[in-house]
């Protein structure tokens, strides 16, 4: 699919696309940020794209489980800043400590890691999908899922460890 052929096909929908976001997550950026994000995966798909029988229907069905993604991930940053609000200073400082030893820990096994394992890992951690990580490593998507099991198997070995 080429870049004119995507525009056609997809731009059009581009506000319907941004209303239904909106209407899910109930704040413009979060919903313009959510449409920008469907169409840089739609972009990465293009070449499946071209036998889609309905690009709409398409459209819609991956940007509902966008919006549903983004509104897991505000849950938890809510449910974070509230469970750090009501520590008291003493919890509080009990709390950094250990949220340091653990960044120490961490860091202290990824740096243990070969560059390509770690390299995984890391944009795992981040938030990457599979496919993204497939892209950027240039490994195949099972080889990438292989790794990222056996690293969480091994340091879930090292944790109890240590």
């Amino acid at each position: 699919m080429t870049y004119t052929e995507f525009k056609k096909l997809f731009l059009p929908l581009q506000q319907v696309l941004y209303k239904e976001a909106y209407r899910v997550l109930c704040d413009k950026s979060e919903a313009e940020d959510a449409v920008q994000n469907l169409f840089l995966r739609l972009w990465q798909q293009k070449e499946r794209l071209a036998t889609l029988q309905a690009p709409e229907g398409y459209c819609r069905a991956m940007l509902h489980n966008i919006c549903i993604d983004r509104l897991r991930a505000l849950k938890r940053e809510k449910e974070v800043k509230d469970n750090l609000l009501s520590l008291n200073s003493e919890d509080e400082q009990l709390l950094f400590c250990e949220m340091d030893d653990e960044r120490e820990f961490i860091r202290f096994y990824l740096d243990g890691l070969p560059l390509p394992q770690r390299r995984v890992l890391q944009l795992r951690m981040s938030g990457f999908d599979y496919t993204e990580i497939e892209e950027i490593t240039g490994l195949s998507a099972v080889n990438v899922r292989v790794v990222v099991s056996r690293l969480r198997k091994k340091f879930r070995e090292y944790y109890k460890k240590g």
